[in-house]
């Protein structure tokens, strides 16, 4: 039995991660891939990971136009990794400011300006609440107190 410390080979697959050794990802990218665009005769579109200078670790897969975004956000949702966009040019984008695993964004307000109000009912607002009067009426009758009084 081996009870010494595990050596492990170099993999030639790339590792990212937190192991040791393995490369930290830094965002997801969405660029045109011009050869599988030339080969397939349509437009393909690659998702690739970055590390944190913008270099690319590895490609993920190659898509068509119409299921691109949908693979490439819910990446970027599962692994909480800034989405951006490589341009034709190689200028990489960023489609939104991200904090951590947080997206950060304009604020959508819901109900605006109250356009519905007159046709919503607010029964809570029209309800009076129960009040007792100013001198409370108490009954003092000494004939119902005794044996000989009937009501």
């Amino acid at each position: 039995m081996h009870r010494g410390p595990v050596q492990a080979e170099p993999s030639a697959l790339p590792i990212v991660g937190t192991l040791p050794g393995a490369s930290a990802a830094g965002s997801l990218a969405l660029c045109l891939d011009g050869d599988a665009s030339d080969a397939a005769g349509e437009d393909r579109f690659a998702v690739m990971m970055l590390d944190r200078s913008g270099d690319p670790l590895m490609r993920l897969g190659i898509y068509g136009d119409d299921e691109v975004v949908a693979v490439w956000r819910r990446l970027g949702a599962e692994t909480g990794l800034p989405l951006v966009v490589i341009q034709e040019d190689g200028a990489v984008a960023p489609m939104g400011q991200q904090l951590g695993r947080l997206k950060l964004g304009t604020v959508r307000i819901r109900r605006r300006h109250g356009l519905l109000n007159h046709r919503r009912p607010r029964f809570l607002t029209r309800r009076k609440t129960a009040r007792l009067p100013l001198r409370p009426l108490v009954y003092r009758d000494e004939a119902l107190m005794t044996d000989g009084g009937s009501l």
